[in-house]
């Protein structure tokens, strides 16, 4: 687990992330501190990095006390989550995945600026980027998987071109110098979008970091594949984390544990989905008695345990 006390240590630098001027690799997982503040159980899994869900954006107190919100949910306060990752040592993504706590209106698979609350999101977004301006591991992701993954939308590149550099420019509006997280397109999982822009957005911006996320469009994939599309990213020197990886997507069981291990080899980091107790939720981590979960799911709490507790190998 990293040491996060000082501050000015986290950079992205070409295509690596940064600690303390060494490249480094970061294991992850996303969790739901928003309705269970506390990651100190994360420690015997040597977790260095949460990302953390933020549902009900619109309410989700920036500070404060808990609260219970519109749809009956107590919400502790973002501050208290990062306080809690921070005396466990560990990096905090803060990532929206839903407006105001109903399924309609989750991030996944929408345009954002079609949506009807995206000039409340922006602001939302700016006052977020101010509170943690000066708290340099906290990362802030814009969106959590933008665009329907047919593209039946009216998704090109180039609109993800404008809205991700909106977003970007407004957390730089508020002197957040922070690492920043932007989505790939057709809801996290396609990386063609950074092959054709990537270096283009990267132009006159620093510490960016772009999400991809490994489900079918990944997992199904034999080994010479996913090492060949890695390499093209690496080739391209873009910077890239795998915010999201399971067992179980659209409703197709996988194998996860073929492309963690090539990612571990590779130096690259990636965060779990999902951090919860539920032996019956294929995509659980742990069991009720926080054993690695490994019901029906091709081992997967034992494949992630084994990777998250091996050495770092940037």
């Amino acid at each position: 687990m990293l040491s996060t006390n000082d501050i000015k240590k986290f950079q992205i630098v070409q295509s690596k992330i940064i600690y303390n001027s060494k490249p480094v690799q970061l294991i992850g997982a996303n969790a739901f501190h928003v309705f269970s503040s506390g990651s100190t159980d994360m420690n015997i899994w040597k977790i260095d990095i949460v990302r953390e869900f933020i549902g009900n954006m619109k309410e989700t107190p920036i500070n404060g006390n808990t609260i219970l919100d519109s749809n009956g949910a107590y919400l502790y306060s973002l501050q208290r989550i990062i306080d809690d990752n921070r005396a466990n040592n560990r990096i905090t993504i803060l990532c929206p995945f839903g407006w105001d706590g109903l399924a309609s209106t989750e991030f996944t698979g929408k345009s954002p600026a079609q949506t009807s609350w995206w000039n409340d999101y922006k602001i939302k977004l700016a006052q977020w980027a101010k509170q943690f301006k000066n708290q340099e591991d906290v990362w802030i992701e814009v969106w959590n998987e933008p665009y329907r993954y047919d593209r039946k939308d009216g998704y090109t590149d180039d609109l993800w071109m404008q809205n991700m550099n909106e977003l970007v420019s407004i957390i730089r509006s508020m002197e957040n110098e922070n690492i920043i997280l932007v989505p790939c397109a057709e809801q996290g999982q396609d990386e063609s979008v950074l092959l054709n822009k990537g270096g283009d957005f990267l132009r006159n911006k620093s510490n960016i970091l772009f999400d991809i996320h490994a489900y079918e469009k990944w997992l199904l994939e034999n080994d010479d594949i996913i090492n060949n599309r890695l390499e093209v990213l690496k080739q391209k020197n873009l910077p890239i984390f795998f915010g999201e990886t399971a067992p179980l997507n659209a409703g197709l069981l996988m194998n996860t544990k073929p492309f963690l291990e090539i990612i571990y080899k590779r130096g690259l980091s990636v965060s779990a989905w999902v951090w919860k107790k539920d032996e019956n939720d294929v995509d659980a981590l742990l069991t009720k008695s926080g054993l690695p979960n490994n019901n029906k799911n091709n081992n997967w709490g034992t494949t992630f345990y084994t990777i998250s507790t091996q050495v770092r190998n940037p």
